[in-house]
């Protein structure tokens, strides 16, 4: 298991503002349950496989409406 440190709720959000500008060249958007969810794992309440699957669950419940 790999430990990472501590990081504050400014280190997150930049992290996160990061993360959307990068997929923003790629003309994605990230929805507020990614974020949430990002933000979790980056806290080291969940685990990385925790966070896609929930994303990847999010995402197909999402097509599945549509």
């Amino acid at each position: 298991m790999i430990l990472m440190k501590k990081m504050s709720s400014k280190e997150i959000d930049e992290i996160i503002e990061n993360v959307k500008a990068s997929l923003a060249v790629e003309n994605i958007k990230v929805d507020n349950i990614s974020v949430i969810t990002g933000k979790k794992y980056l806290n080291g309440e969940i685990s990385s496989k925790e966070a896609i699957d929930s994303i990847t669950e999010y995402i197909r419940n999402k097509q599945l409406r549509q």
